[in-house]
């Protein structure tokens, strides 16, 4: 019976050949509808946002040192690079809530377009289950509610990963680079980014690859007037 039942579902799924680039991007229209539908009615949770605003205006005034930078919730602890996203972001949206949603929303939306791509190219999954990319609460939440520096340090590693599936080696390390220096818990990725270095670059490749990322790191150093350090 349980032969059947699954024969029968496997038939059902062939028969609909829905091309997964297709349905992607069916997903990906789909959630920006809802993530429109979460910004406008459901309130934003107020937990870093105040904080971030804070010590980004502390830098913004030419506060250099990270004990004084502070906000809600205490001294600044993440890297030099998450002073430079949330001074954009501040710019662009002069650190009110509503505008900063939206971009948040649609930075949302690229990461879901980045994830989308990496599961499409690898095809480890059926069509169908792409759909459960899009169904987390909490994700969600963590973009357009809670607009957390997370948002960008992993858009940014998965950003790097798609790079390094197409070979693209040593730019990908660029942006895992730059992922670090908004949020230093992207190092948790390196040990199994390391190996497969290894496994698919020469030493030579390996060292260039990994000196670009560390110019990245030193180059936050130098664009930081008075030298603003990487990491806390």
């Amino acid at each position: 019976m349980a032969h059947k039942l699954q024969k029968s579902h496997t038939s059902l799924l062939t028969r609909y050949n829905i091309s997964k680039p297709v349905f992607a991007f069916a997903l990906l229209l789909l959630d920006v509808l809802l993530v429109s539908l979460i910004i406008t009615y459901v309130p934003y949770t107020k937990i870093d946002w105040d904080a971030y605003m804070s010590q980004v205006s502390g830098f913004l005034e030419g506060e250099r040192d990270y004990s004084n930078l502070k906000g809600d919730t205490g001294p600044l602890v993440y890297p030099a690079g998450f002073l430079y996203m949330y001074s954009a972001i501040q710019f662009v949206t002069g650190g009110e809530v509503y505008p900063s949603q939206i971009l948040f929303g649609i930075l949302y939306i690229i990461n879901l377009g980045i994830v989308l791509f990496i599961y499409v190219k690898t095809d480890v999954l059926p069509w169908w289950a792409l759909s459960l990319l899009c169904l987390s609460k909490r994700v969600h939440s963590i973009f357009v509610l809670r607009l957390f520096n997370d948002c960008y340090a992993m858009t940014l590693l998965h950003a790097a990963l798609a790079t390094l599936l197409c070979q693209r080696w040593h730019m990908g390390l660029i942006i895992f680079s730059v992922a670090v220096s908004i949020k230093m818990n992207v190092l948790l990725y390196a040990p199994p980014l390391l190996l497969l270095m290894l496994k698919s670059l020469s030493i030579g490749g390996v060292i260039s690859a990994l000196a670009g990322a560390a110019l990245v790191q030193v180059g936050f150093c130098i664009l930081s007037t008075f030298g603003v350090p990487i990491s806390a």
